[in-house]
């Protein structure tokens, strides 16, 4: 399948696939690649990704009757329009996809929908948006996320900020109600929490790295899921390359703890950009 490529006049470059309309790379001007995609994934038709921007609707996780993270991960999104706008006082590139019921995903999730996704990217900014449209007679509920892995050089240096005071979901010890008390979140091994509640633009999540600063802001999502498989199930996962789980860390836009409910003709929108910078002490 022809991924297409979104280059902005600055030289700022993201890839993205018709298959779960699925960006997997993301290269600021000047810079390098922001986006972990395993080795090991595999590229076949209905086969989810192991990288990139998986886009996760109608229902996270196993939380539900669906195939893991629904379907739209798997699907062939349709290219709608792709071009150049100004945003942020930059010449963006931008794409945008549409994904429709059909005949097989009526049988397992009987609702009408359009989802839209659009990609934009520039200077030191990539910017993706989700849109979910009730086109039918009946009211439905999702979750969904933006389950983005971003690369990192050494997780064992990264440090995630803005985080605490929220309350969060530990999946892995399966407590439901915790407080991060942390104000420098450390990733020590595995790790697979959903924040609550967590602020909107221009409010931001960094990730701190020794070479490298990254700002994460959303909208419209108003959960945050940090997560790395850690050593041992990243072993057991067929799609991980060895050792991946020690270059990746992903930050995601999510909406998970309170459903979305749309009436027919309801919209709903949830965007999540990402952007870089290099600290002096680096330069």
């Amino acid at each position: 399948m022809t991924p297409l490529i979104l280059q902005a006049k600055d030289g700022a470059r993201a890839t993205i696939t018709p298959h779960g309309a699925h960006a997997y790379s993301w290269i600021p001007a000047g810079g390098r690649e922001q986006l972990f995609l395993s080795k090991a994934s595999s590229t076949s038709d209905g086969t989810a990704i192991r990288g990139g921007v998986p886009v996760i609707f109608p229902q996270f996780a196993n939380v539900g009757a669906l195939p893991k993270h629904g379907f739209a991960r798997t699907s062939l999104w349709r290219l709608v329009e792709t071009g150049y706008r100004t945003e942020s006082a930059e010449d963006a590139a931008y794409a945008i996809f549409d994904l429709q019921e059909n005949i097989a995903r009526l049988q397992i999730w009987p609702h009408v929908f359009r989802a839209e996704l659009a990609v934009s990217v520039a200077g030191n900014r990539l910017t993706i948006q989700l849109s979910i449209h009730n086109t039918g007679d009946t009211s439905f509920s999702f979750t969904s996320a933006l389950h983005t892995y971003l690369a990192v050089d050494q997780i064992a240096d990264v440090s995630v900020h803005g985080l605490a005071g929220l309350r969060y979901r530990d999946s892995v010890s399966g407590v439901s109600e915790c407080l991060e008390q942390d104000a420098s979140l450390r990733i020590t091994g595995e790790i697979d929490r959903i924040y609550a509640n967590v602020p909107q633009l221009p409010a931001q999540l960094v990730m701190y790295q020794p070479q490298q600063i990254t700002r994460i802001s959303q909208t419209g999502f108003t959960d945050a899921v940090v997560w790395n498989p850690g050593a041992e199930k990243a072993a057991a996962l067929a799609d991980m390359e060895a050792g991946g789980e020690q270059h990746m860390l992903c930050i995601e836009a999510a909406t998970v703890m309170r459903p979305v409910v749309l009436a027919p003709s309801a919209s709903w929108s949830g965007s999540q950009t990402l952007s870089v910078e290099i600290p002096a002490s680096a330069a």
